[in-house]
């Protein structure tokens, strides 16, 4: 798939976002969260790999609390550009960073996602066998192929495509999370 077909790819499911309504990103959200805690892999996960959700996306913030409620290390990214990443534990303090998503602030220990750890993955929509269509700036997709830790990607259930086009630099997540159901594509 072209780039300029992916672009248009990301300008349909946005526009789809934008028409759902509040009650059903309400409901949808609070499905999604309850199927992620409800995951055998969120409960032996000792560390959660998440992101600040902005705007329509899936929300994290639920997630978030639970994962430190429960005493299990959190770590949000910090945005470097250029696509560049890092996670960084995350203790209930944020700022302001790139595109004007949350993180971790400077200085806070970075930290390597590995096995045994959850990783939260976002999207704007994905398919079925855990392909995502992200925002296209690159970040996960550097990150997921030298990522151990399980990947979990948040969809709600009106997004799920059957197939999203993949090249070769995209890679699937382990399990896609909608509101009805939970895949495991591996």
């Amino acid at each position: 798939m072209s780039a300029e077909e992916k672009a248009a790819l990301r300008a349909e499911i946005r526009a789809r976002i934008a028409a759902l309504s509040g009650e059903y990103i309400s409901l949808s959200d609070l499905g999604i969260m309850q199927n992620v805690l409800a995951l055998p892999e969120f409960a032996a996960a000792g560390r959660v790999f998440a992101y600040f959700s902005v705007g329509r996306e899936c929300s994290t913030e639920g997630l978030i609390s639970a994962a430190a409620a429960a005493g299990k290390t959190v770590a949000l990214p910090r945005t470097l550009g250029r696509g560049d990443m890092y996670f960084a534990a995350y203790s209930g303090t944020d700022v302001a960073g790139r595109y004007g998503i949350p993180e971790p602030p400077d200085g806070s220990e970075r930290l390597e996602a590995a096995g045994g750890d959850l990783l939260i993955v976002p999207a704007l929509c994905c398919d079925v066998h855990g392909n995502r269509l992200g925002q296209g700036g690159g970040y996960y997709d550097r990150l997921l192929p030298r990522s151990a830790a399980v990947s979990v990607c948040l969809c709600r259930e009106r997004l799920l495509q059957k197939k999203v086009p993949v090249e070769w630099n995209d890679f699937p997540v382990d399990i896609v999370v909608t509101e009805e159901r939970v895949l495991r594509t591996k």
